[in-house]
């Protein structure tokens, strides 16, 4: 009788140990989910804001006398305003900030998209191969932030790069033809919407001088706006609903 009881106690021991362990697996996945959805919830520093300008310029050569060629480029600055997170409450700096992986993903196959740095501190580009992205953009933490000579400062700043179609169509016009000098140059060069779309992804990754790396990936779909009619697209987005970083 008693090793009946004994028994018993047993095996109700090794369900409430089950019972336990299944609680402890469910509650970790849970975990888990949340943190594939949401990510890190209280980073040291943040992104707070991304704006992008999309629009297009030319480059001009005489074509013949009293007429002009333009070679028509598509560019679509993107800049990335990072700061301090104000409810993370241990001292903290930033050591680096990389793009990387960049991949268009989805495009007319005869356009030809590449990333560019800036040439200044301001952001203003130079679209020509010795300032292209090859692999990855990084710009070190400092004392002030110069996109000229690839640095932020270590507590936040504004960076960015530059995306652009190459070449996307050209237009011969006279001498005293006034030409548009933004987005409506596509439409003079009878370049439609849907060839010039694109997706681009690319990994965001913030590294802190505690050794702490956090990476997102951001995918735009550019250009923005109706270029075509309105020269100048823009878009600003301060929920970052679509942002979401996780330590690695």
């Amino acid at each position: 009788m008693k090793r009946s009881s004994f028994n018993k106690k047993r095996i109700i021991h090794i369900y409430v140990l089950i019972f336990i362990l299944v609680i402890i697996a469910l509650i970790t996945a849970a975990l888990m989910f949340k943190y594939h959805i949401e990510g890190e919830q209280n980073l040291p520093f943040k992104l707070k804001k991304i704006n992008v300008i999309s629009t297009a310029e030319s480059d001009l050569t005489r074509y013949e006398e009293g007429s002009w060629h333009a070679s028509i480029l598509q560019k679509n600055d993107i800049y990335f305003v990072i700061e301090k997170n104000s409810n993370y409450k241990k001292e903290e700096a930033i050591k680096k900030i990389s793009f990387e992986n960049f991949k268009v993903v989805k495009s007319n196959e005869e356009i030809t998209v590449n990333v560019y740095k800036p040439t200044t501190s301001v952001g203003t580009y130079n679209y020509s191969d010795e300032y292209k992205i090859q692999n990855s953009l990084e710009l070190l933490g400092g004392m002030n932030t110069n996109m000229e000579t690839l640095q932020i400062n270590n507590q936040g700043g504004t960076i960015g790069f530059s995306v652009a179609v190459d070449n996307i169509g050209e237009y011969v016009f006279k001498e005293n033809e006034k030409l548009p000098s933004d987005g409506r140059l596509l439409a003079k060069a009878g370049v439609e919407k849907e060839n010039i779309n694109f997706t681009i992804s690319f990994d965001l990754i913030i590294e802190t001088e505690s050794n702490h790396r956090f990476k997102s990936n951001i995918i735009f779909d550019l250009p923005t706006g109706n270029i075509l009619e309105d020269g100048v697209g823009t878009m600003e987005d301060t929920e970052m609903k679509n942002v979401i970083f996780k330590r690695f």
